[in-house]
């Protein structure tokens, strides 16, 4: 089977496990919303793969073996470079790429992290992402570390492709968070919702527009974290 048919299939895969675990969520007192949410997303991403592959089937398993024996096309392979450029697809494969993180850690000997300058004001302590910079620079440092650990044959193949994968998600997702993509999908509870609601019945606008005005009065504090960071880097 090809690479990219096997990566297609493990993110398939994910998908689904996470749009399951979400569905246990529902019954969370505290972050049902949020739970249901996520499970819109996975969902959608599921019919998306669905729709791109040509996959007219109904389980996993039966996505798995049809998509083992496709060729891709090359208009196929453009629409899913797309999807996997989605915020939220990239904090799914992110996230789950950390749970191994260990692993990555002690074949590189270094420590994986995204966290920059630490600034304190009036309201505490806040961290700022690395910069895209600095985030393209380890990927392109630790990347290369990988295929020399590769040739001098300290890893196996099956060991490399799957490290190098899970690299690649991990930084895509810290990148995405150095740009802010990951603001709107942080994690809220029930009363968050509620008074977001709230406050969007007072102000006479729609749910989703009292959202965003939250979002980016979010966004307004990190970008000024991010622009203390980096004044601070060019000194």
């Amino acid at each position: 089977m090809e690479k990219a048919n096997k990566r297609i299939i493990y993110e398939a895969v994910l998908v689904h496990n996470a749009f399951n675990n979400e569905l246990n969520g529902y019954s969370d007192a505290e972050y049902s919303r949020y739970h249901q949410q996520n499970a819109d997303w996975f969902r959608s991403f599921s019919n998306r793969f669905n729709q791109i592959l040509g996959f007219t089937g109904q389980t996993i398993d039966e996505f798995m073996a049809y998509v083992s024996t496709i060729d891709l096309t090359q208009e196929q392979k453009k629409v899913l470079v797309e999807l996997r450029k989605e915020p939220m697809f990239k904090k799914l494969m992110g996230e789950t790429a950390l749970q191994q993180k260990t692993e990555l850690e002690n074949t590189l000997g270094n420590k994986i992290t995204c966290n920059g300058m630490t600034f304190a004001d009036e309201n505490g302590a806040r961290v700022a992402v690395k910069t895209e910079q600095q985030l393209e620079q380890e990927l392109a440092v630790y990347s290369v570390k990988l295929s020399e650990l590769l040739s001098s044959k300290f890893i196996s193949e099956e060991q490399y492709d799957n490290l190098n994968q899970n690299l690649d998600y991990i930084y895509e997702y810290y990148i995405s968070r150095s740009r802010g993509e990951q603001l709107p999908f942080r994690k809220m509870t029930n009363n968050q919702y509620e008074k977001i609601k709230q406050d969007a019945q007072k102000n006479g606008i729609s749910f989703s527009e009292q959202m965003y005005q939250v979002t980016q009065d979010l966004r307004y504090d990190f970008d000024e974290v991010q622009e203390l960071q980096s004044q601070g880097i060019r000194k």
